[in-house]
């Protein structure tokens, strides 16, 4: 009995306090979408996807056996730091030109294999589309050629290479999602405020806190009169005074 007391009790605060609950809730749905949709810069993703293969020879052709495609597994970690590394890093930042720096580079490219495959998989995020994909396919080709040169070895091939969209999404910001979560953060929030600002209230609001806080019985309540109740308690004085004025001149 005790436990849905409480919760009617907290139903009733909530009910009490839903104008500010439903301002702050609002707000922070609103700004979250206002900012998402107009100040934050819309972000553009482009994957180019590389093979690791042993080199075929173009007149033979042949199986790759279970030990060839273990060690090329094993040489995916290596070709993933050979990608990151300044010697290719440094060739594409020539390709795209002025305005960048090594490490804006590293922090827009994810480079990771594709699980139980012999597939590396080169993400850039970028807010212009066009400069991703030239990134993406140069940082590709660039690796591409430093392998030959570096190891002696023509076993990475370009499986995809990364196209323009014109219909692309920007993979962020998500809009619908950033309100969703604005909303229920929003939600959370305005309880929150709520709940602090009965705590905070001292005041006795029932005539049972009363008997609880004084451990005394009440045994009169004095009922609030609005101003309109008042008005219209006042009102047939007034006409009484005037018509007994009246009376009295003539």
């Amino acid at each position: 009995m005790n436990e849905e007391l409480n919760l009617r009790e907290i139903l009733l605060v909530l009910l009490k306090r839903w104008k500010l609950i439903l301002l702050i809730t609002s707000l922070c749905t609103i700004g979250t979408a206002l900012v998402s949709f107009y100040l934050l810069t819309p972000i553009y993703q482009a994957k180019t996807e590389i093979l690791v293969n042993r080199s075929l020879d173009s007149t033979v052709e042949s199986m790759l056996s279970v030990a060839e495609i273990d060690s090329n597994l094993k040489l995916i970690e290596t070709y993933r730091v050979i990608i990151e590394s300044p010697r290719v890093m440094e060739r594409v930042l020539e390709v795209i030109g002025a305005g960048a720096t090594m490490e804006d580079l590293l922090l827009q490219t994810k480079v990771e294999p594709v699980k139980d495959s012999q597939v590396i998989s080169i993400t850039v995020e970028d807010p212009d589309q066009g400069r991703a994909v030239l990134i993406a396919n140069t940082i590709a080709k660039t690796f591409q050629e430093e392998v030959v040169k570096m190891l002696s070895m023509n076993n990475v091939h370009i499986l995809a290479e990364a196209r323009n969209n014109p219909a692309a999404i920007p993979v962020s910001p998500k809009p619908i999602l950033n309100s969703v979560i604005a909303f229920v953060l929003g939600l959370a929030t305005s309880m929150v405020v709520v709940f602090l600002l009965v705590q905070m209230d001292t005041r006795l609001q029932s005539e049972k806190e009363v008997e609880e806080y004084l451990g005394l019985p009440v045994l009169a309540t004095i009922a609030v009169i609005d101003k309109k109740t008042r008005k219209g308690f006042r009102q047939p004085k007034v006409e009484e005074e005037r018509n007994e004025y009246e009376k009295a001149e003539a």
